[in-house]
């Protein structure tokens, strides 16, 4: 192989091919330069020992092949190219991979935000064993390491962490392929500030950077007002509700009407299992697990509550051949699919509509009280009035009369009312 000579470079960069091309060195084996349309670039091929396993006599065997860029000509002439190329070729019969040096050698000063994003999902998120692991995963590899992976994390700076909130409040829609979700928005735009400071807090906390500021802090003041629901059904609407909700059928309907009487979230009734349903002492005890304040809640049921469970107990007996094909099996109070999580979105699915206005089952819980209905609950929800019973045990002197009220309440919803609403969504 003829040895490459600087005349007889220059002359191919002059005049460069239309098509790129490799011109070998012949001097170090692996050695060439990629020559093409205004641009001539060094690389080495090689193959580091030791990544490709151990021989059976004991040798260690090269790994795959593997491309080094050294450099642009003519910044680096052809003898700087040669002995940058057999210090590489040293490194990787020595068993260093040349790549693997460099990398190290560029983030020297620090992580990046790549690598940063990986220590504090395992040694923060998973081992702390956060149910918000798919929130924190999301907003990592969807908006953030796309954006600034490689940039090093001491050196993160407002205006990059700027840029990449105006992207991700970009709102995409959803694309035609059956994984494909919407992103962006205002709120993941929240939600990527919120994961993204918790992360620099938490690298300045471990020593994992030197920094000392963060530079997310405070920027929540640059996103739009957060907009908060106000929305509350009254006492006219909660009894409208009720007697749409009869029109649903198992399990949509009964689920309408528990998340009614006690005031609990739509998932917790979609993930809500029998152990935690205790009919002889009438009370719903929900373990910290399955809460979202991370604390055992425990409900009172009302008559007409133990009764709807005991509806739905026969059901599951009716049908226990059918249930017990199910992953969860007959546990689950509602066991829509295989899925805890199934449930929730099947049932989260479902509307009601009344006098123009929608009814979700998370709306549903948020009942306005009145004087002459709830005794001193005007203006509150009445799973705030739930919780104020079942936080003392309901050995706290009002306990008696704010359950009486509760009663009172239901007795409301069961009074009749005049036209009946049509569910105009069901899912089967």
């Amino acid at each position: 192989m003829p040895k490459l000579t600087d005349a007889a470079l220059r002359a191919v960069v002059k005049n460069p091919p239309k098509n790129r091309r490799d011109l070998a060195d012949g001097t170090v084996a692996g050695l060439m330069v990629r020559v093409g349309p205004g641009s001539a670039t060094w690389s080495l091929k090689l193959r580091v020992v030791g990544e490709g396993g151990i021989s059976k006599r004991g040798h260690k065997k090269k790994g795959k092949e593997q491309r080094v860029s050294l450099g642009e000509y003519p910044a680096l002439s052809i003898e700087r190219a040669r002995a940058l190329a057999n210090t590489f070729v040293d490194q990787a019969n020595g068993g260093v991979s040349p790549a693997a040096a460099l990398e190290r050698a560029a983030t020297a000063d620090g992580l990046t935000v790549k690598a940063l994003s990986e220590k504090f999902l395992d040694d923060y998120v998973r081992m702390k064993e956060l149910r918000a692991l798919g929130k924190y995963e999301t907003a990592l590899r969807v908006h953030v390491v796309p954006q600034i992976g490689d940039v090093l994390a001491d050196a993160l700076s407002r205006e990059q962490v700027r840029g990449v909130i105006k992207k991700t409040m970009i709102r995409v829609p959803r694309g035609n392929g059956s994984r494909d979700r919407p992103r962006g928005g205002k709120e993941a735009a929240r939600t990527v500030l919120g994961v993204l400071r918790k992360m620099i807090s938490w690298g300045i906390d471990e020593d994992q950077l030197t920094r000392k500021d963060n530079p997310v802090s405070g920027m929540e003041k640059n996103l739009p007002k957060k907009k908060r629901g106000d929305r509350v059904l009254s006492l006219e609407e909660a009894r409208v509700a009720w007697r749409a909700a009869g029109a649903l059928g198992y399990p949509f309907g009964p689920t309408y009407r528990l998340i009614l009487l006690t005031g609990c979230r739509p998932g917790e009734w979609a993930r809500c299992q029998w152990p935690f349903v205790d009919l002889k002492q009438t009370l719903l005890v929900l373990p910290a697990s399955a809460s979202k304040s991370d604390h055992v809640h425990v409900v009172p049921l009302v008559p007409r509550a133990v009764r709807i469970l005991e509806e739905v107990l026969s059901h599951h007996r009716r049908s226990r051949a059918r249930a017990e094909k199910a992953a969860i099996g007959d546990r689950v109070v509602f066991p829509l699919s295989a899925t805890p999580r199934q449930p929730g979105r099947r049932m989260c699915n479902s509307r009601l509509e009344h006098g123009g206005r929608a009814t979700g089952p998370d709306r549903a819980r948020r009942v306005h009280g009145s004087s002459q209905t709830i005794s001193r609950a005007s203006g509150a929800s009445a799973r705030h009035m739930l919780m104020s019973i079942s936080s003392r045990g309901g050995r706290d002197r009002g306990a008696a009369s704010r359950m009486a009220s509760l009663r009172k309440f239901v007795r409301y919803l069961w009074a009749p009312v005049p036209g009946i609403l049509v569910p105009v969504r069901h899912h089967q």
